[in-house]
This record gives structure tokens, C-alpha cells and sequence, in this order.
């Protein structure tokens, strides 16, 4: 939706269970790419960079640990500075920070979101992964890995660097939602006093892997008989 309204949660029965998961980053970085690479499997080259969407996120209601996630695809902007929304921070338990490989300026901006972030949260607990997008494009980098890696161990979050647009990748970016959906959920957890379930996490990603498996297994048979 554009121009969405960021209302500040109401935890009713129906949302307290809900973990809201912001992604932030500088234009043209993937975050769409990611968001819908997550949710439907699928990799979509083009979007509309002046687009904010919330996503819902619902698993299998078999699933002993229930995930469920209201994602919020923000805008891009060139100046994230000028264009944050305090909204976001009131808004998100969870934040997704992502940059380009390619860009070092997208770098920089996801560290002026990081402190934006951090100031508008306060002493409030939240939790955020660092990611890096499009390290398909090895030959354009300006940024390395260790300085994604350094980054993250200051923020003290858990880093990723993928491509969002290669298949053989979905794992690792469906990891990024769901290990940061169990952390949030361990947390909430704790302070609720409740004793924490078996999660389906690992089933999640074995049946993703199952799916890469067989795909790649028809590549090879349909090479063959070429």
C-alpha cells in the first residue's frame, strides 16, 4: 500500500502472537526482491521503488510452532536521513537492515538507519539482521564480506549475504525471517514466562531444501538426455 499508516501495535489475542518484521535499506538495494523471494518463492526483476507494502506471513497451521509475521516492504529512498519514518521503529519488533554488495553507498546509509533505529527504540528491546544483497555480482563488490561481518558483530546482530534473485539461495534468505522470527519469539517467550515449543523451523528448511534438490536433480536429467 502506498503511503501506508503505521498505527503503534495494539496486542490484542488475534495480533500478540504476530511478530512484525521491518525491512529497511537504501534504494534499489532488493528489499522487495527478498520480501517476495521469501514469501512466494518466485524472483520478480522489477518493482516499483516507490511502493510500502505489508506483507502477512502465516505457516502451516499443522505446524506444532505456529509462524506468523506481518512484513513491511518500506519505500526507497536516496536519502534515508531525510526520509525516515519514527513510525517504523514504533511500529517493528523486528528489522531487516539491507545494503547492496555493489553500492557502498547503501552501506553507509544501513549504518545512518542503525543509529535512526537505535535512538527512536531507545531502551526498548527489538531485534535486526544486517544483510547484504547481490553476491551473485562478485565482479561489481564494493563492499566486502568481513565488512558486512564487522558491522553486524557491532550492532550485535547475526549477518547474511546473499542473492536474492538465485535460486539455489532461497534457504538462506528464507533463514533470515525465520531465525529472526525465532529470536523474537524466544524472547517474548521468556518474558511471558511460557515454556518454549519444538520449532518447525527445521522442517521448514528441509522441505525447502527438498524442493531446491529436485529441481536441480531435473536440470541434470534433462542435461543428460540432450
Amino acid at each position: 500500500m502506498n503511503g501506508t499508516r503505521l498505527l503503534k501495535p495494539q496486542h490484542t489475542s488475534e495480533t500478540k502472537d504476530v511478530c512484525r518484521v521491518v525491512v529497511l535499506g537504501y534504494q534499489g538495494v532488493g528489499k522487495t526482491a527478498l520480501v517476495v523471494r521469501f514469501l512466494t518463492k518466485r524472483f520478480l526483476g522489477e518493482y516499483c521503488p516507490t511502493l510500502e507494502s505489508i506483507y502477512r506471513y502465516s505457516s502451516d497451521k499443522s505446524d506444532e510452532d505456529d509462524v506468523r509475521m506481518d512484513i513491511l516492504d518500506t519505500a526507497g529512498h536516496a536519502d534515508t536521513q531525510s526520509c525516515w519514518n519514527e513510525g517504523y521503529a514504533l511500529w517493528g519488533d523486528c528489522f531487516v537492515l539491507v545494503y547492496s554488495i555493489t553500492e557502498e553507498i547503501s552501506f553507509k546509509e544501513v549504518q545512518n538507519l542503525r543509529h535512526l533505529l537505535e535512538a527512536a527504540k531507545r531502551q526498548n528491546v527489538y531485534f535486526c539482521v544486517l544483510v547484504g544483497n547481490k553476491n551473485d555480482l562478485v565482479y561489481d563488490r564494493q563492499v566486502t564480506t568481513s565488512q558486512g561481518q564487522e558491522l553486524a558483530d557491532d550492532i550485535g546482530c547475526k549477518f547474511y549475504e546473499v542473492s536474492a534473485c538465485e535460486w539455489n539461495q532461497l534457504p538462506q534468505v528464507v533463514d533470515i525471517f525465520i531465525d529472526l522470527h525465532a529470536t523474537w519469539r524466544r524472547s517474548k517467550q521468556a518474558r511471558d514466562g511460557r515454556p518454549r515449543k519444538s520449532s518447525s523451523s527445521t522442517k521448514f528448511r528441509q522441505a525447502i531444501q527438498k524442493v531446491i534438490s529436485g529441481k536441480s536433480s531435473n536440470v541434470k536429467k534433462n542435461d543428460s538426455h540432450q
